[in-house]
């Protein structure tokens, strides 16, 4: 097993380990982690350093495991009870997705119920997925996914929610194109341009996306069926898995020219 392309971080390390030290003793943890070193290749020397133990420590730990298996992990000149009252219990699971034919649904729970919002209910379906997000109980990726938004857009209507009410934080006030049919060639471009990056970056490409995008970002609001309509006539929709992979081959055949 070759981990040396792998990117480690110190942090999310540190704040784990913080967090698992509710559940398993230090010094078992410590041993754990030291024979899974060790089974992954590094020296022992390096190990002693990382887990802050002995070198002849690290080498007495992997001989005893070798021989009498991971009871042998345990520390058995002093108690080291597992700590199991004050483990945190798991977190209990919220889900959220878009249909185009059953609108947005979250789930509460493997087995739970589940809320259904039907596709035209956009301010209602921000609420509460966005409330959800400021609770801590659904995450920013996974809400713009559902909401047909980039994640840092979710993040920004997600705090002005938590400090304004709705028609605040959530209705959009700017005056744009208020009539779908109506799409100059100012706007047809800026709709292939915004389909094309998306489709590049692999963010979604549904007309609910783009009119999204277009109303972030350039202040146009256009109705999602026009950019559907506009996008289907040009045969785009058709084009957003050829385009990454002719972007890839033209690439790599400009590097080796």
């Amino acid at each position: 097993m070759d981990c040396r392309n792998i990117a480690f971080s110190p942090t999310k390390s540190e704040d784990r380990i913080n967090r698992v030290l509710g559940v398993f003793p230090r010094g078992l943890l410590m041993r754990l982690l030291a024979f899974s070193l060790h089974l992954l290749g590094a020296r022992r020397q390096v190990i002693a350093s990382l887990v802050g133990m002995p070198e002849e420590s690290v080498k007495t730990v992997v001989r005893y495991v070798m021989r009498d298996g991971f009871p042998a992990l345990r520390d058995r000149r002093r108690s080291e009870g597992l700590p199991v009252a004050s483990a945190t219990p798991s977190p209990f699971l919220i889900t959220a997705r878009f249909d185009e034919d059953e609108g947005y649904i979250v789930k509460f729970g493997e087995d739970g119920k589940s809320l259904r919002i039907p596709p035209s209910f956009r301010i209602q379906a921000r609420t509460v997925l966005l409330s959800l997000v400021n609770a801590g109980l659904l995450s920013a990726q996974e809400a713009a996914m559902a909401l047909g938004i980039h994640a840092a857009h979710c993040r920004e209507l997600a705090r002005k929610l938590a400090s304004h009410d709705v028609p605040e934080s959530l209705l959009d006030k700017r005056q744009g194109l208020k009539q779908g049919h109506l799409v100059t060639p100012e706007i047809k471009s800026e709709l292939v341009q915004q389909f094309v990056l998306n489709a590049l970056s692999g963010y979604p490409t549904s007309g609910r996306a783009i009119a999204e995008e277009l109303q972030q970002r350039c202040e146009i609001e256009v109705s999602e069926r026009s950019v559907r309509l506009y996008l289907n006539k040009l045969g785009l929709p058709s084009l957003k898995e050829s385009l990454p992979a002719l972007l890839a081959d033209q690439k790599k055949r400009s590097s080796n020219s």
